[in-house]
């Protein structure tokens, strides 16, 4: 068990890096990646703007490093 989470946290250290590097350049460039496409539904809100989405993967990657490092993680009970 105990190596399957230190496989977890590489990994989610791993993907948060990486996501912070792509975000970061779809930050400084938000040409680089295109607007997804909504379907023509009727109701829907439009999808915010490339640097908002840019800025919410970079928050959401540095919480995959806070896990991964080991910053989030509960403390450890006596």
């Amino acid at each position: 068990m105990r190596t399957l989470m230190r496989v977890i946290r590489w990994a989610c250290l791993l993907a948060g890096v990486i996501g912070l590097l792509v975000s970061t350049w779809a930050f400084i460039d938000p040409s680089a990646f295109p607007q997804m496409r909504m379907g023509g539904v009727g109701g829907m809100v439009p999808p915010p703007s490339p640097r908002w989405r840019a800025a919410l993967g970079f928050l959401f990657s540095l919480l995959l490093v806070g896990y991964g490092t080991g910053k989030l993680r509960h403390r450890q009970l006596p």
